[in-house]
């Protein structure tokens, strides 16, 4: 479990969204959090969570290859993002727990290890980042192993300025990808419902 407070924590930091890729992510994230998933655990508002479609997948391929489909060594894919709530602090803060699934596919047989960096945001109602955290996860394919699945779990306690509920916040999951990877998930990645 990794544990944060208005803040994410424990895990290691790989790269950081830049203020342009911010404001891009902003804009999935408003629709997002309309129609994202969203809970509640005993009547308490939950925030909204969602996984912004450009950012769910990363394809990493072998080193000093091309970058066709062939030259891939593996990919990453965040599946499902749940999210339940508890009030805390006497109702001045909500207690989050989210869980996040990550299922890797290795298509080079000789690839043994990898690893995928994601990161966790907290927005407000402006999708407005309250809080951003990234993570790592190691992936380890044993023998013929070909796919490998993660639950990720987070905690967070978010502060509620009077008047709010947990409700008015969003959860935001997504890889963190270079340019290169943001370009070729946009050539790739087919839209939900385009079959």
């Amino acid at each position: 479990m990794r544990t944060f407070i208005h803040g994410l924590t424990r895990g290691v930091s790989l790269f950081s969204l830049s203020r342009r890729g911010l404001l891009t992510a902003a804009g999935s994230m408003a629709a997002l959090l309309l129609a994202g998933c969203s809970a509640s655990t005993k009547n308490v508002p939950c925030p909204h969570v969602a996984i912004v479609p450009d950012l769910q997948a990363v394809a990493k391929f072998k080193a000093g290859a091309g970058r066709a489909d062939s030259d891939l060594a593996y990919g990453a894919r965040l599946l499902d993002a749940a999210v339940s709530c508890s009030q805390a602090n006497k109702g001045k803060a909500v207690d989050v727990t989210t869980k996040l699934g990550v299922q890797a596919t290795r298509t080079d047989t000789t690839t043994r290890a990898g690893q995928v960096a994601y990161f966790v945001a907290v927005v407000n109602r402006t999708n407005a980042i309250v809080a951003k955290r990234d993570f790592v996860v190691d992936l380890k394919f044993s023998g013929d192993q070909g796919r490998v699945e993660v639950t990720e779990e987070h905690h967070e306690l978010i502060p509620l300025p009077k008047g709010l509920s947990g409700a008015d916040y969003g959860i935001v999951f997504g890889f963190q990808l270079s340019p290169e990877e943001l370009k070729y998930n946009r050539a790739h990645l087919k839209p939900p419902g385009s079959g």
